[in-house]
């Protein structure tokens, strides 16, 4: 109880170092309160460390991997580097979460409805990568970020999938953590492409620290027996 509080309390203090370091455009420093927020979240839940997988270790390694390259984002290709790791790391999570459920096929309609989703997903994230294009300085940039949102793209059609198959705490911490990893990331594009704003990059911190919560209590929570639904 007094390391959660303690986490607490540290979570809460790196949120304020956050919003600091962003008033006072201190790139390192929000770099590095953005992992605090990571290991912090981590220790917040150490009681129940014995619950992490391998596949927690390797997506939390992944995350921090990603956020030290990214701090070097101005030197050769560290940032794209970064891109590249963090799509690892989402594709660690791809993993874990399709082992929680099955697909039943259900009627056309819901077919048809399934892969409408899929397809206007699929085509506004194109249009997004498109979009950011003038903004990219070379080919190998562009190719980074779509492969990068290619897989977020797919990481949030399994939360999808996911959510639908099962019932269970598990599958809502699961979602949670994907929707608060795209609205992020939104956030975070508005302010390198479109107009640099501190009331959006403080509020893309604050998501930042749920998604580090969410994804901690994806990995301890226990799935229960799934209740399968003709979804699809």
């Amino acid at each position: 109880m007094k390391l959660r509080f303690l986490c607490t309390i540290i979570l809460i203090s790196l949120f304020f170092l956050n919003i600091y370091a962003l008033y006072f455009d201190i790139f390192w420093l929000s770099i590095l309160s953005h992992i605090g927020f990571f290991i912090a979240a981590f220790m917040l839940f150490f009681e129940d460390a014995k619950s992490y997988s391998l596949n927690f270790y390797l997506f939390f390694t992944l995350t921090l991997a990603s956020y030290f390259l990214r701090s070097f984002s101005e030197i050769w290709y560290f940032d794209e580097l970064s891109l590249i790791t963090q799509a690892a790391g989402y594709l660690v999570l791809m993993i874990e979460a399709v082992k929680y459920f099955k697909i039943k096929i259900g009627s056309p309609i819901m077919l048809v409805y399934f892969f409408a989703i899929i397809g206007l997903n699929i085509y506004l994230l194109l249009r997004h990568v498109f979009e950011l294009e003038p903004y990219f300085s070379n080919l190998t940039t562009l190719l980074v970020a779509g492969f990068y949102y290619f897989n977020l793209a797919v990481l949030g059609v399994i939360a999808f999938l996911y959510y639908l198959n099962s019932y269970s705490k598990k599958s809502m911490f699961f979602i949670s953590l994907v929707l608060s990893i795209v609205f992020a990331d939104i956030l975070r594009d508005m302010g390198v492409f479109y107009f640099k704003d501190i009331s959006v990059e403080v509020a893309e911190s604050f998501i930042r620290i749920g998604s580090a919560i969410f994804v901690v209590l994806f990995f301890i929570t226990k799935e229960k027996k799934l209740q399968l639904i003709n979804f699809v």
